[in-house]
């Protein structure tokens, strides 16, 4: 299990990086990884060929350098504009690991506690005296019902700021006992951003952008829908009888720490080497937010701090899927091999996580 292998991983010496961009390496001419490359290309080609997604996009990174990145098919259907690496999809849920690789350089310096009651941070807390921390709230334990994010999915409500979100999914009732159970959510991100916003006396997304975005040299933006976005990819659905279809539009403005954030390929596989090395976090830091998060019996889940761990056919992966309307996403990291692949598709059942990432893992994997 990779709880096992953790303390090996852990153990790991740092890197020798510095806080330099993340930089493009053209190897396809390179034996190396021509080969590899070849492979990526042609199950992303069978991918799109199939008629599973209008456009995908994926990124390679391999140590520091972004080995690989390209697009395929096509992000907008109506215009006929191909997807390119420049090309910025929904990441849906990968958008809490972008949240809590935040919380946990903010642990680091010793101003947030991930133990310590959500109350001591916002005193307005409804749960007050029920044990729920931001790392239940980050690993799904908080016992916090989910139902109005569930309400909320497709809605075109704008919240002008996250408190004003906060506000209301607070008040949802528990579901069960803090740290009895793990049970996915997403709107209870929310509450560990206005955690970030009372530790740190910013507002949310200027946290992100001075803890994370401008650390890691990329350009993650919100998924604004009223916004003009250049290269935002379209938003599809499956049609009946076959082909694809608008998605319905969504303002996921209440669910940007969990689910809000637009990203190309290139720059979440950039994020992912950036978890690796100390651009972001110490080793220390990393530790902490990979290592799963146990519920309080001691039994042990595959929730780690905005992640899921496993083990696979090339060691431990941290990976986290993301979803929604004309969003299929996934993020891998294989700390071991240190390596990592992001894939973005525009619709929500592109098979993202399936055969062609096993391709693309094996073939990156024997290139090594």
């Amino acid at each position: 299990m990779f709880t096992a292998r953790l303390a090996f991983t852990c153990a790991l010496v740092a890197l020798a990086i510095t806080d330099a961009p993340v930089p493009v390496r053209h190897l396809a001419h390179q034996a190396r990884y021509a080969s590899a490359i070849d492979e990526s290309q042609r199950a992303l080609r069978d991918m799109v060929a199939s008629g599973k997604t209008p456009g995908v996009a994926a990124a390679v990174t391999i140590g520091r350098d972004i080995v690989w990145s390209e697009g395929f098919g096509l992000a907008n259907l109506e215009l006929s504009v191909p997807v390119s690496s420049e090309t910025r999809f929904g990441i849906g849920s990968i958008s809490k690991t972008l949240t809590m690789a935040a919380a946990v350089r903010l642990w680091e310096r010793g101003l947030l506690d991930l133990d310590a009651p959500v109350e001591r941070y916002l005193p307005d807390f409804a749960h007050k005296g029920r044990g729920i921390t931001v790392r239940r709230l980050a690993a799904h334990q908080s016992g916090l019902s989910d139902a109005f994010s569930a309400e909320h999915y497709a809605t075109t409500r704008h919240f002008e700021t996250l408190e004003s979100a906060y506000r209301e999914i607070q008040q949802a009732p528990l579901d069960h006992q803090p740290g009895a159970r793990a049970v996915y959510a997403t709107g209870t991100y929310t509450i560990i951003g206005r955690v970030l916003e009372a530790v740190t006396g910013r507002d949310y997304q200027t946290v992100m952008r001075e803890e994370i975005f401008d650390r890691a040299h990329v350009a993650i933006i919100p998924n604004d829908r009223r916004a003009i976005v250049a290269h935002r990819s379209g938003f599809y659905a499956n049609r009946d009888g076959g082909g694809f279809e608008n998605g319905q539009f969504f303002d996921p403005s209440y669910r940007l720490p969990g689910a809000g954030y637009l990203a190309t390929a290139r720059e979440l596989a950039q994020f992912g080497a950036s978890l690796l090395g100390p651009t972001l976090l110490s080793d220390r830091g990393r530790c902490e937010m990979f290592r799963p998060v146990t519920l309080a019996d001691g039994t042990p889940t595959e929730y780690a701090l905005g992640l899921q761990s496993a083990t696979g056919a090339h060691g431990p992966v941290l990976h986290i899927p993301g979803g929604g309307i004309g969003i299929s996403s996934w993020l891998f990291i294989y700390p071991e091999r240190d390596m990592v692949i992001a894939l973005l598709a525009n619709v929500n059942t592109a098979p993202v996580g399936g055969q062609a990432q096993r391709r693309i893992a094996a073939a990156f994997a024997s290139a090594r």
